[in-house]
């Protein structure tokens, strides 16, 4: 029964790989283009920013230490954010969930193992990413160990992301259109995450606020991790994302029940 269960998650996840490198050219550009642009924009601008100071150090953070950050915010980003539930509410709303109702695997296991053969992709795409950033010397000789943490714990951030974005896909039992709520949740998730300015920075009111809310393991912890300089321990950060973790896989299960309980299957 277990080896059963476990031929329909390697087989799921195997055609959802296939599905993804299908076509040759976007994968290639999906492994180069996010690199580009990074440098091409958020680090210059960063870089530009830190001249124009003479290089003074901006809350803490020297030229070479802010430049670092983006980096890894960057990296970090390429392993968290995988947006693989966003055709759920597509689903919903044009009835095809039914037919997921219908597999022998069940809906949530199918979005699950599509999520798990992206990050699979994601992984390959950050560690070609973290050597290029070090051919270039935009980033340090690697340190292992933290690579190792870095690397962990963003994957751990990435099962976050998933049941948050899952939970806002199961919105479309009760809307038309939930892609708005994607869209505001993932700008707040960009600005207080410290993706592209460091929660350092932000107003120490502000900073308070965010320790108690998700946004800050998104990307300023990881980010910290790569580099070593958290202010946490990672045995602190992990017992407190699997806590969030956890009431977001019971938030989406109840919504996810009781969404069911309204689906007539007939689409629009």
């Amino acid at each position: 029964m277990v080896s059963h269960e476990i031929r329909k998650w390697r087989k799921t996840i195997s055609v959802s790989l296939s599905r993804y490198m299908a076509f040759k050219a976007d994968f290639f550009l999906m492994l180069v283009a996010p690199s580009f642009v990074f440098i091409a924009i958020n680090y210059n601008i960063w870089r530009s920013v830190y001249q124009s100071r003479g290089g003074a150090s901006i809350s803490g953070f020297s030229m070479d230490q802010m430049l670092q950050y983006q980096c890894w915010s960057f990296i970090v980003t390429l392993l968290v954010r995988s947006h693989r539930t966003w055709n759920l509410s597509e689903h919903i709303r044009y009835g095809r969930l039914t037919a997921f109702l219908l597999y022998p695997f069940e809906a949530w296991k199918f979005y699950a193992s599509e999520f798990i053969a992206f990050q699979l992709l994601q992984l390959v795409t950050a560690v070609l990413a973290v050597s290029v950033l070090q051919v270039f010397n935009f980033l340090p000789p690697p340190d292992i160990g933290a690579y190792a943490i870095g690397f962990g714990f963003s994957l751990l951030v990435s099962v976050l992301w998933f049941a948050l974005d899952f939970t806002l896909g199961l919105a479309a039992f009760w809307l038309d259109e939930v892609w708005i709520f994607r869209v505001i949740f993932g700008f707040f998730a960009v600005l207080f995450s410290g993706a592209f300015i460091p929660i350092e920075l932000f107003p120490a009111g502000l900073q308070s606020f965010l320790t108690y809310t998700p946004f800050p393991f998104i990307t300023s912890v990881p980010a910290h991790l790569f580099m070593g300089t958290s202010s946490v321990s990672v045995w602190s950060a992990t017992v407190t994302l699997l806590g969030w973790i956890g009431s977001l896989i019971l938030c989406a299960v109840v919504v996810w029940r009781r969404g069911l309980r309204l689906y007539n299957a007939a689409g629009i």
